[in-house]
């Protein structure tokens, strides 16, 4: 191989080198790269599972609070209804507790209307009576002697009597 222009020592001596290295490289280089690239992998694999959790999560959470929506919606709506009915309720209990009002503003009504017909009545047929005796005492005067008008004016007087008691009946 000399022939050929190659030191056999040097060659071997070369191979050594290169083989030593090598091994230093493969030793001190290679083995911590490939760790480091292998660790770094892991990691970012880590980080998108972290991330596909946090996806998944905030998707759950999302859904959780569209449920949470719709149902304090759905509650909101259940008072609402519940509110119109108990105010229709009330509605309708004040316009029954107005009518009743009503009916006995009317019923007091219709009793005084009747009580002060009666006052009327019973003013009218004391005028009546007290008239009808000035009249007739003042015919009798003219017309009957005083003995025949004492007699007369009894008579009067105890139908009038009976005339009364025969109103307050009917009243009654």
């Amino acid at each position: 191989m000399e022939s050929l222009g190659v030191d056999v020592k040097l060659l071997i001596a070369q191979i050594v080198n290169f083989f030593l290295f090598f091994l230093i490289f493969k030793k001190f280089i290679a083995k911590p790269f490939s760790q480091f690239l292998i660790s770094e992998k892991k990691k970012e694999e880590e980080k998108e599972k972290i991330l596909a959790d946090l996806k998944q999560k905030e998707e759950d959470f999302n859904k959780k609070k569209e449920k949470e929506a719709q149902k304090l919606k759905e509650e909101q709506k259940r008072m609402i209804k519940e509110l119109k009915e108990e105010m229709k309720k009330m509605r309708e209990a004040m316009i029954l507790e107005a009518k009743k009002e009503s009916e006995v503003i009317i019923e007091k009504s219709r009793k005084q209307a009747e009580n002060y017909q009666k006052k009327v009545t019973q003013e009218i047929d004391q005028k009546v009576k007290e008239l009808s005796l000035k009249i007739v005492a003042e015919v009798l005067g003219k017309v009957l002697t005083p003995s025949l008008q004492k007699e007369v004016n009894q008579k009067i007087l105890h139908s009038l009597k009976e005339l009364k008691t025969e109103l307050e009946k009917n009243v009654n």
